[in-house]
Protein backbone atom coordinates (compact mmCIF):
# COMPACT_ATOMS: atom_id res chain seq x y z
CA UNK A 1 0.00 0.00 0.00
CA UNK A 2 1.60 3.29 -1.11
CA UNK A 3 0.98 6.82 0.09
CA UNK A 4 -1.67 8.62 -1.94
CA UNK A 5 -3.06 5.41 -3.48
CA UNK A 6 -4.56 3.69 -0.44
CA UNK A 7 -8.18 3.08 0.44
CA UNK A 8 -9.80 1.47 3.43
CA UNK A 9 -10.77 -1.40 1.13
CA UNK A 10 -7.06 -2.01 0.44
CA UNK A 11 -6.37 -1.77 4.15
CA UNK A 12 -8.80 -4.65 4.74
CA UNK A 13 -7.15 -6.68 1.96
CA UNK A 14 -3.76 -6.24 3.63
CA UNK A 15 -5.26 -7.21 7.00
CA UNK A 16 -6.52 -10.50 5.58
CA UNK A 17 -2.92 -11.59 4.99
CA UNK A 18 -1.71 -10.69 8.48
CA UNK A 19 -1.18 -13.00 11.42
CA UNK A 20 -1.87 -12.09 15.03
CA UNK A 21 -4.56 -10.30 17.00
CA UNK A 22 -6.31 -7.21 15.68
CA UNK A 23 -8.69 -6.62 18.59
CA UNK A 24 -8.46 -7.45 22.28
CA UNK A 25 -11.67 -6.36 23.99
CA UNK A 26 -12.26 -6.65 27.73
CA UNK A 27 -15.80 -7.91 27.06
CA UNK A 28 -14.79 -10.48 24.42
CA UNK A 29 -13.87 -13.97 25.58
CA UNK A 30 -11.17 -14.50 22.94
CA UNK A 31 -8.94 -12.18 20.90
CA UNK A 32 -10.04 -11.34 17.35
CA UNK A 33 -7.61 -12.43 14.63
CA UNK A 34 -6.69 -10.22 11.69
CA UNK A 35 -7.86 -12.83 9.19
CA UNK A 36 -11.30 -13.25 10.78
CA UNK A 37 -11.70 -9.50 11.19
CA UNK A 38 -10.90 -8.78 7.53
CA UNK A 39 -13.28 -11.50 6.30
CA UNK A 40 -16.04 -10.09 8.49
CA UNK A 41 -15.40 -6.55 7.20
CA UNK A 42 -15.97 -7.87 3.69
CA UNK A 43 -19.06 -9.72 4.87
CA UNK A 44 -20.38 -6.47 6.37
CA UNK A 45 -19.79 -4.62 3.10
CA UNK A 46 -21.61 -7.28 1.09
CA UNK A 47 -24.44 -7.35 3.63
CA UNK A 48 -24.88 -3.57 3.50
CA UNK A 49 -24.97 -3.79 -0.28
CA UNK A 50 -28.17 -5.84 0.00
CA UNK A 51 -29.71 -2.87 1.82
CA UNK A 52 -28.89 -0.34 -0.88
CA UNK A 53 -25.52 0.82 0.38
CA UNK A 54 -23.44 1.47 -2.74
CA UNK A 55 -20.77 3.90 -4.02
CA UNK A 56 -21.83 7.45 -3.28
CA UNK A 57 -24.52 6.42 -0.80
CA UNK A 58 -24.44 7.07 2.93
CA UNK A 59 -24.61 4.55 5.75
CA UNK A 60 -25.06 5.59 9.37
CA UNK A 61 -23.26 3.78 12.18
CA UNK A 62 -24.34 4.68 15.71
CA UNK A 63 -21.43 3.34 17.73
CA UNK A 64 -22.29 2.16 21.22
CA UNK A 65 -21.93 -0.80 23.59
CA UNK A 66 -23.62 -4.08 22.69
CA UNK A 67 -25.58 -4.09 25.94
CA UNK A 68 -27.66 -1.22 27.29
CA UNK A 69 -25.64 0.97 29.69
CA UNK A 70 -26.31 0.61 33.40
CA UNK A 71 -25.77 3.00 36.27
CA UNK A 72 -22.61 1.10 37.22
CA UNK A 73 -21.25 0.96 33.67
CA UNK A 74 -18.92 3.94 33.94
CA UNK A 75 -18.24 5.39 30.52
CA UNK A 76 -20.48 2.95 28.66
CA UNK A 77 -23.14 5.62 28.10
CA UNK A 78 -20.71 7.91 26.25
CA UNK A 79 -21.85 8.21 22.61
CA UNK A 80 -19.37 6.40 20.42
CA UNK A 81 -18.11 4.07 23.16
CA UNK A 82 -16.72 0.93 21.55
CA UNK A 83 -16.68 -2.45 23.32
CA UNK A 84 -16.98 -4.86 20.37
CA UNK A 85 -15.93 -5.29 16.75
CA UNK A 86 -19.41 -4.92 15.26
CA UNK A 87 -19.40 -1.14 14.70
CA UNK A 88 -15.91 -1.37 13.18
CA UNK A 89 -17.12 -4.05 10.78
CA UNK A 90 -19.96 -1.75 9.73
CA UNK A 91 -17.67 1.27 9.32
CA UNK A 92 -14.99 -0.51 7.32
CA UNK A 93 -17.52 -2.63 5.46
CA UNK A 94 -19.47 0.45 4.40
CA UNK A 95 -16.30 2.19 3.27
CA UNK A 96 -15.25 -0.91 1.30
CA UNK A 97 -18.29 -0.57 -0.98
CA UNK A 98 -17.62 3.11 -1.60
CA UNK A 99 -20.20 4.53 0.79
CA UNK A 100 -19.70 7.46 3.15
CA UNK A 101 -20.00 6.32 6.77
CA UNK A 102 -21.67 8.83 9.09
CA UNK A 103 -20.72 8.21 12.74
CA UNK A 104 -22.81 11.11 14.10
CA UNK A 105 -26.14 10.60 12.32
CA UNK A 106 -28.89 13.13 12.98
CA UNK A 107 -32.45 11.92 13.43
CA UNK A 108 -34.47 11.11 11.52
CA UNK A 109 -31.66 9.12 9.90
CA UNK A 110 -31.86 9.59 6.13
CA UNK A 111 -29.10 7.25 4.95
CA UNK A 112 -29.79 3.97 3.13
CA UNK A 113 -29.03 1.96 6.26
CA UNK A 114 -28.41 2.46 9.96
CA UNK A 115 -26.30 0.08 12.05
CA UNK A 116 -26.85 0.58 15.78
CA UNK A 117 -27.04 -1.29 19.11
CA UNK A 118 -30.25 -3.29 19.48
CA UNK A 119 -31.17 -1.47 22.71
CA UNK A 120 -31.02 1.94 21.06
CA UNK A 121 -34.18 3.53 19.69
CA UNK A 122 -33.62 5.60 16.54
CA UNK A 123 -35.95 7.53 14.26
CA UNK A 124 -35.39 6.84 10.57
CA UNK A 125 -37.01 7.81 7.28
CA UNK A 126 -39.01 5.02 5.56
CA UNK A 127 -36.28 4.19 3.02
CA UNK A 128 -33.64 3.64 5.72
CA UNK A 129 -33.12 0.02 6.79
CA UNK A 130 -32.01 -0.62 10.37
CA UNK A 131 -29.58 -3.37 11.33
CA UNK A 132 -28.99 -3.96 15.03
CA UNK A 133 -26.02 -5.59 16.74
CA UNK A 134 -26.30 -7.16 20.16
CA UNK A 135 -29.87 -8.12 20.82
CA UNK A 136 -31.40 -9.84 18.90
CA UNK A 137 -33.75 -6.93 18.12
CA UNK A 138 -37.33 -7.11 19.34
CA UNK A 139 -38.74 -5.25 16.32
CA UNK A 140 -39.24 -7.71 13.42
CA UNK A 141 -38.61 -4.86 10.97
CA UNK A 142 -35.04 -4.54 12.27
CA UNK A 143 -32.44 -6.94 10.89
CA UNK A 144 -30.03 -8.71 13.25
CA UNK A 145 -26.57 -7.61 12.12
CA UNK A 146 -24.58 -10.56 13.50
CA UNK A 147 -27.07 -13.19 12.31
CA UNK A 148 -27.13 -11.88 8.74
CA UNK A 149 -23.38 -11.32 8.73
CA UNK A 150 -22.71 -14.97 9.56
CA UNK A 151 -23.94 -16.30 6.20
CA UNK A 152 -22.59 -13.49 4.02
CA UNK A 153 -19.94 -13.69 1.30
CA UNK A 154 -16.47 -13.21 2.87
CA UNK A 155 -14.79 -12.03 -0.34
CA UNK A 156 -14.06 -8.42 -1.28
CA UNK A 157 -17.10 -6.48 -2.53
CA UNK A 158 -16.90 -5.78 -6.28
CA UNK A 159 -17.38 -2.02 -6.02
CA UNK A 160 -14.45 0.18 -7.08
CA UNK A 161 -13.19 2.66 -4.49
CA UNK A 162 -10.83 5.59 -5.16
CA UNK A 163 -8.53 7.27 -2.60
CA UNK A 164 -10.32 10.59 -3.22
CA UNK A 165 -13.73 9.13 -2.41
CA UNK A 166 -15.37 10.31 0.82
CA UNK A 167 -15.17 7.64 3.50
CA UNK A 168 -16.14 9.17 6.86
CA UNK A 169 -18.52 11.89 8.01
CA UNK A 170 -18.71 13.27 11.53
CA UNK A 171 -20.60 16.37 12.64
CA UNK A 172 -21.03 17.42 9.03
CA UNK A 173 -17.34 17.13 8.11
CA UNK A 174 -16.28 14.61 5.48
CA UNK A 175 -12.87 12.95 5.10
CA UNK A 176 -11.58 10.90 2.17
CA UNK A 177 -9.89 7.51 2.27
CA UNK A 178 -6.64 9.22 1.29
CA UNK A 179 -6.80 11.77 4.12
CA UNK A 180 -7.68 9.21 6.78
CA UNK A 181 -4.84 6.90 5.81
CA UNK A 182 -2.29 9.68 5.34
CA UNK A 183 -2.83 10.85 8.92
CA UNK A 184 -2.90 7.25 10.17
CA UNK A 185 0.50 6.80 8.54
CA UNK A 186 1.76 9.90 10.35
CA UNK A 187 0.59 8.41 13.66
CA UNK A 188 2.50 5.20 12.92
CA UNK A 189 5.67 7.12 12.10
CA UNK A 190 5.42 9.58 14.99
CA UNK A 191 4.92 6.86 17.60
CA UNK A 192 6.97 4.04 16.13
CA UNK A 193 4.10 1.57 15.92
CA UNK A 194 4.72 -1.92 14.56
CA UNK A 195 3.16 -5.36 14.68
CA UNK A 196 4.21 -5.83 18.31
CA UNK A 197 2.45 -2.66 19.50
CA UNK A 198 -0.74 -2.40 21.51
CA UNK A 199 -2.95 0.66 21.06
CA UNK A 200 -5.53 1.31 23.77
CA UNK A 201 -8.66 3.06 22.52
CA UNK A 202 -10.60 4.97 25.18
CA UNK A 203 -11.90 7.91 23.12
CA UNK A 204 -15.31 7.99 21.44
CA UNK A 205 -15.50 6.98 17.79
CA UNK A 206 -17.70 10.01 17.14
CA UNK A 207 -14.33 11.82 17.04
CA UNK A 208 -12.66 11.08 13.67
CA UNK A 209 -9.21 11.22 15.26
CA UNK A 210 -10.14 8.28 17.49
CA UNK A 211 -10.84 6.06 14.49
CA UNK A 212 -7.62 7.15 12.77
CA UNK A 213 -5.35 6.75 15.79
CA UNK A 214 -7.07 3.90 17.59
CA UNK A 215 -8.06 1.72 14.63
CA UNK A 216 -6.58 2.67 11.25
CA UNK A 217 -3.03 3.31 12.45
CA UNK A 218 -2.80 -0.10 14.19
CA UNK A 219 -4.30 -1.81 11.13
CA UNK A 220 -1.62 -0.28 8.90
CA UNK A 221 1.16 -2.15 10.73
CA UNK A 222 -0.57 -5.19 12.21
CA UNK A 223 -0.73 -3.85 15.77
CA UNK A 224 -3.41 -4.80 18.32
CA UNK A 225 -6.30 -2.52 19.30
CA UNK A 226 -7.13 -2.87 23.00
CA UNK A 227 -10.62 -1.95 24.22
CA UNK A 228 -10.66 -1.45 28.00
CA UNK A 229 -13.69 -2.14 30.18
CA UNK A 230 -15.31 1.30 30.17
CA UNK A 231 -14.75 4.31 27.95
CA UNK A 232 -11.79 5.57 29.99
CA UNK A 233 -9.92 3.51 32.56
CA UNK A 234 -7.07 5.95 32.99
CA UNK A 235 -4.69 3.69 31.12
CA UNK A 236 -4.60 1.21 33.98
CA UNK A 237 -6.01 -1.90 32.33
CA UNK A 238 -4.40 -4.86 34.05
CA UNK A 239 -1.72 -6.58 32.01
CA UNK A 240 -1.74 -3.93 29.28
CA UNK A 241 1.27 -1.77 28.46
CA UNK A 242 0.13 0.16 25.40
CA UNK A 243 2.50 1.88 23.01
CA UNK A 244 -0.27 4.41 22.48
CA UNK A 245 -3.32 5.40 24.50
CA UNK A 246 -6.06 7.24 22.58
CA UNK A 247 -8.01 9.52 24.91
CA UNK A 248 -10.75 12.13 24.65
CA UNK A 249 -8.92 14.51 26.97
CA UNK A 250 -6.43 14.45 29.82
CA UNK A 251 -3.44 12.14 29.80
CA UNK A 252 -0.98 15.01 30.15
CA UNK A 253 1.16 12.98 32.52
CA UNK A 254 1.21 9.88 30.31
CA UNK A 255 3.77 9.94 27.51
CA UNK A 256 1.75 7.40 25.51
CA UNK A 257 -1.49 9.43 25.54
CA UNK A 258 -2.74 11.05 22.34
CA UNK A 259 -5.87 13.20 22.32
CA UNK A 260 -8.24 12.19 19.55
CA UNK A 261 -9.26 15.80 18.97
CA UNK A 262 -5.68 16.75 18.15
CA UNK A 263 -5.60 14.08 15.45
CA UNK A 264 -8.93 15.35 14.08
CA UNK A 265 -7.27 18.76 13.74
CA UNK A 266 -4.50 17.09 11.73
CA UNK A 267 -7.15 15.54 9.48
CA UNK A 268 -8.56 18.99 8.77
CA UNK A 269 -5.11 20.38 8.02
CA UNK A 270 -4.31 17.48 5.68
CA UNK A 271 -7.64 17.87 3.90
CA UNK A 272 -6.98 21.57 3.27
CA UNK A 273 -3.38 21.06 2.09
Amino acid sequence: MTAGEATLKELIADAKDREGTVLDAAKRSAPYSYREFASNCYKAGNLLGHYGVHPGAAVAVAVGPKEAPTASGAGDDVPGHLDSADPLLAILGGASVGATVDVTPAEPVESRALVAPAWRSSETVPRCSTLAYGGPPEDPAVAHFEAELWSENPTAPPEHVDPEDPALRADGETFTHETLLAVAGDVVADHGLDDTSQVMLSASLTEPGALVTGVLAPLLVGATVVLPDGADDGGQTEGTEPALWVVADGGENDSTAVRAGDVTASLRDTRRA
